[in-house]
């Protein structure tokens, strides 16, 4: 059965490259690539790359030599020179390589937008100051949702397991030490000392 991506999401992107992909797109790739490989490369039109799996790959290298139309060398070079492995781990993590973040002009947020049989990597910044319009209003979309989820006091991450010195929403977390309880005065407040 061919799976396909559905969906879109902003992910962060750490100094090395790795992106917590949203769970249904990581699922989708175990269910179409058993070996979790991804190749990762530049779209054919858009300022963005593309995430695919080897099927995909030979299904499009089939219906290219299918077609009466020549080969263009620069579109194989694109579809196959210019293309990067990764693989995707348990968690759903990947490492978008070096030369594809370069190529792609990936910064330190990504906008992901599922095509069917691929999903494209948008740099999301790029997409906020310049992309089409359809892509702005889902980028603006999901960050909305996230800062909704913050003020909220929402957690954006999986819930953890609670710890057993966890406090009660409640407690102010400062610590206090105690003190010892102070005597009351014999002297009557507001009056100097004795003798006058």
């Amino acid at each position: 059965m061919d799976e396909l991506f559905f969906g879109s999401a902003v992910c962060d992107v750490t100094s090395d490259g790795e992106i917590l992909l949203p769970h249904h797109f990581g699922e989708t790739i175990r269910l179409r690539s058993p070996d979790k490989m991804l190749f990762i490369g530049l779209h054919e039109e858009a300022q963005c790359l593309v995430a695919f799996d080897r099927l995909y790959a030979m299904r499009r290298q089939f219906d290219a030599e299918a077609s009466s139309i020549p080969e263009d060398p620069h579109r194989l070079r694109r579809d196959y020179g210019f293309v990067e492995s990764t693989l995707v781990t348990p968690g759903d993590m990947m490492i978008l390589p070096a030369l594809m973040r370069e190529r792609g002009h990936i910064g330190h947020s990504v906008l992901l937008v599922a095509t069917g049989r691929r999903f494209e990597i948008w740099d999301l910044v790029y997409v906020l100051k310049r992309g089409p319009s359809d892509l702005i209003t889902l980028a603006t979309h999901h960050l909305m949702v996230h800062i909704g989820n913050e003020v909220l006091h929402a957690s954006a991450l999986s819930p953890a397991e609670p710890h057993d010195d966890a406090r009660r929403a409640d407690q102010s977390g400062v610590c206090l030490q105690p003190v010892p309880a102070m005597q009351p005065r014999h002297d009557p407040v507001g009056q100097g000392a004795a003798g006058n």
